[in-house]
């Protein structure tokens, strides 16, 4: 069992010395991990719902500034010995999977071995067009680009024959330094997610799921699973969870996450029953006291109790 939590990538406080506060707080409290999550450029919404919601807009601190995850996870393999650093997640379909490759090789390399590559379709229909990549293709083409990078992984020289990318007896490192890849975590909540995960991953990862909706999510990936020919405890779930401090507990609208620390124990507890095997939690709001003062009440209050 693993705890995680998302880095402050987006906002006044990200910065070079709120990446450094974060990660050495959370390694000195024992945090088992840190994920950056992702946006290149961010257009007007004028038809994508966030995360595939209607009507629902991205935040406004979002503007301020959003760091690109592997140069953040470059720089803080250099301060850190210990944490795994992740993605959570980048979106694949957006990039050249060529050069995402080779970021993923070399973080790696630099971490010591100490990195997930927690990977998305993506749902800003606008940030696509202004990259000049098609929406409509994106999860063909992200299936197209694990099996690719999984080849310039493991291969050498590399030849691959897919229906977007392609190479012949090309040569391509370094290699990562886990065998034979950095876990890849699968996030997104559709069946073509859960079929991708079955695939490639070594853990499907789920954003903000209810209790309600995990057994019909797992039974759902046990299936593809076995069609896939893979050993039935092979793709772990790992889920991103909100988790805030309050007087109270949850709410409505809330998750088991949220409220007093005795609340906080027993939705973790629930979802681990619930089948979750590793938990990364989002800071809410994303503010560096709040992000330092979570994490060392999660420590001290929550994690000796589960």
């Amino acid at each position: 069992m693993t705890y995680g939590f998302s880095l402050i990538m987006r906002g006044a406080d990200a910065t070079r010395d709120g990446f450094l506060q974060i990660a050495q707080r959370a390694e000195a409290l024992g945090i088992d991990a840190l994920f950056c999550s992702s946006h290149i450029v961010l257009p007007p919404q004028e038809k994508s719902g966030y995360i595939m919601v209607p009507g629902r807009k991205y935040a406004e601190h979002w503007k301020e500034g959003y760091w690109e995850p592997f140069a953040v996870i470059g720089f803080l393999a250099g301060q850190t010995r210990r944490i795994t650093l992740g993605t959570s997640i980048t979106v694949l379909p957006m990039h050249n999977p060529f050069e995402i490759a080779k970021q993923v090789a070399e973080v790696d390399q630099l971490t010591g071995g100490r990195f997930v590559f927690g990977i998305g379709v993506g749902w800003f229909a606008e940030e696509f067009e202004v990259l000049g990549q098609d929406f409509h293709t994106r999860g063909a083409r992200t299936d197209d680009a694990l099996a690719l990078m999984q080849a310039l992984w493991s291969q050498e020289p590399v030849t691959y024959e897919g229906r977007f990318y392609r190479v012949r007896e090309a040569w391509f490192s370094p290699k990562p330094v886990q065998r034979p890849h950095p876990p890849i975590w699968v996030a997104g909540h559709s069946q073509a997610t859960l079929r991708r995960a079955a695939r490639f991953a070594d853990a499907y990862h789920p954003v903000r799921p209810t209790l309600d909706e995990l057994p019909g999510l797992r039974r759902d990936l046990r299936g593809y699973v076995e069609a896939a020919g893979r050993a039935p405890d092979s793709v772990q779930l790992a889920v991103k969870l909100p988790l805030v401090f309050q007087d109270g507990p949850p709410g409505a609208g809330q998750l088991p996450t949220e409220g007093r620390p005795r609340d906080i124990v027993d939705g973790v507890r629930r979802y681990r029953d619930a089948g979750a095997q590793q938990f990364l939690f989002d800071f809410v709001p994303e503010k560096l006291p709040v992000a330092l003062d979570t994490m060392e009440r999660f420590a001290q209050e929550v994690r000796p109790k589960l």
